[in-house]
């Protein structure tokens, strides 16, 4: 019996499970925003991929720490899924974040703080996976992408204080109110479907995690097997 494949099937039937609330939540359960309407409810989703951005930074980063003192391989496939991923959830959060900007902000992209921060994020993704496919399977440029992680973490401070220290038109979720107590600056119920879709897109963002990881492993094994037998 293969226990880590039985706990992957489980996981991703709790992550199918999960996004199907999350999605009930997003447009049955939360109330309709009384002034940006319907396309506020993207932003359930939005956060929830902003979170497995920043995430997979931070993974990516313990695991290529990891790998530069160990020269185990298999810390840097996880550190390469981690960033990977994080070129495909960086660019679900900048895309959601475009299409409820440009009914809300009359623009599609402006150069706002965190906007600017985050894409800075994203470009460390890309540029990480540019030079890992440049020349694969080679330690060297793993080692080279590896201080790629590293920048990335130094951003993301920046990304989360952005709104606040240059008061930039990106909305600020949580704060104190007039009597100096903490609040949040939405409706309970709607503050309820964030969690809810924040956990549904962390779940799917660690299933495919694990996937990529097990497919990273399997290629590792194959490309093995072709040196020993001389393919």
């Amino acid at each position: 019996m293969n226990t880590k494949r039985n706990w992957s099937d489980i996981w991703g039937i709790v992550t199918l499970i999960a996004v199907m609330v999350g999605l009930y939540f997003a447009f049955v359960y939360a109330p309709t925003e009384a002034t940006m309407g319907s396309i506020q409810r993207i932003f359930y989703f939005h956060m929830g991929s902003n979170a497995a951005s920043l995430t997979s930074i931070l993974i990516a980063a313990i695991a290529a720490a990891l790998f530069l003192r160990s020269g185990n391989l298999k810390y840097d496939r996880v550190s390469y899924a981690c960033m990977e991923l994080g070129v495909l959830f960086g660019a679900i959060s900048l895309a959601t974040g475009m299409i409820w900007a440009r009914p809300v902000w009359g623009t599609w992209w402006t150069w706002e703080a965190r906007l600017t921060s985050f894409l800075i994020l994203w470009l460390v993704y890309v540029a990480y996976m540019m030079l890992r496919l440049s020349s694969a399977n080679d330690p060297t440029i793993a080692r080279i992408a590896a201080v790629f992680t590293f920048v990335g973490v130094i951003d993301v401070p920046f990304i989360m204080i952005a709104p606040r220290l240059w008061r930039g038109l990106h909305p600020v979720l949580f704060g104190t109110n007039a009597g100096g107590e903490f609040t949040f600056n939405i409706t309970p119920e709607m503050l309820t479907t964030l969690f809810v879709c924040i956990v549904a897109v962390m779940c799917l963002y660690i299933w495919l995690l694990v996937q990529r990881a097990h497919l990273g492993s399997l290629q590792a094994q194959v490309a093995e097997l072709r040196e020993q037998y001389g393919e």
